[in-house]
């Protein structure tokens, strides 16, 4: 295999049903996926996963904002300056509460993985962070339940300065497979920050699932249009095709892009 890493976004409990409060629809359908693809053949060089880990009060929570409601939009400036639009969100994944805990079957199947890197993003206040490339690397596998109530508000870095991209490039990885939640948001940010980095880049769709499946769509097409590659769409066969990719045997994916 190329030096090839999954990142496994957010398949945190506040992103799946029945109960989290954002949850994405047939979001335990990523479940089976991605187990399955930390099976010691797949033999990555290195798992990411991601969770968003908000403290209180967070830019992105419609309840920061009275009286705006959940999914609509607000005009906001960031803790760079910078002017944009905010889709607000209900509050979700807060830092030490059960929402922002990755899946426990997902969880333990990680730490018997090992060699997993645990990032975490949104942990500023005054930063929405949807790219896994924009989170805070952390030294031990996960983050604590219980974060000390004198944990003081992490530094503001560069905005296109990359934990995950420095430590990826590090460890010699050439290829990146993205799996998790939600498509549309997460899954493609951290797709397009992959590709932006240089890395060879592929969405295995059967391992994620969209807020919105028109979302999705528009999702697929724009990484593949910069290059990336789409697998497992509309439900066809991925794991031969996936084990090519990988292992660098590209004659198969290549006559299928030729394909009118």
């Amino acid at each position: 295999m190329n030096k090839t890493a999954l990142i496994i976004v957010d398949v945190q409990n506040d992103f799946l049903p029945p109960n989290g409060s954002l949850a994405v629809s047939d979001g335990q359908a990523v479940l089976p996926v991605i187990n399955k693809l930390l099976d010691p053949f797949w033999d990555w060089t290195v798992v990411v996963a991601s969770q968003d880990y908000h403290p209180r009060g967070h830019i992105s929570f419609a309840s920061t904002h009275p009286p705006h409601s959940p999914f609509s939009q607000l005009p906001l400036v960031n803790a760079y300056g910078e002017s944009y639009i905010q889709t607000l969100w209900p509050d979700h994944c807060i830092q030490g509460k059960s929402g922002s805990e990755i899946e426990a079957g997902l969880a333990e199947a990680l730490t018997r993985h090992g060699n997993v890197k645990v990032v975490c993003k949104g942990v500023h206040h005054q930063l929405e962070a949807y790219s896994a490339f924009q989170g805070i690397m952390l030294a031990t596998p996960f983050p604590p339940i219980e974060p000390s109530v004198n944990q003081k508000e992490p530094e503001i870095v560069p905005p296109k300065s990359s934990e995950l991209a420095e430590y990826l490039t590090q460890k010699g990885i050439e290829k990146v497979v993205i799996v998790g939640l939600a498509t549309d948001f997460c899954v493609l940010q951290t797709a397009l920050s992959s590709l932006s980095c240089s890395f060879s880049t592929l969405l295995l769709a059967p391992g994620m699932r969209a807020i919105s499946s028109k979302d999705e769509r528009k999702a697929f097409d724009t990484v593949e249009k910069l290059g990336g590659v789409v697998l497992g769409r509309d439900g066809k066969e991925w794991e031969q095709d996936l084990f090519e990719w990988t292992h660098n045997v590209v004659c198969r994916l290549d006559t299928k892009r030729q394909e009118p």
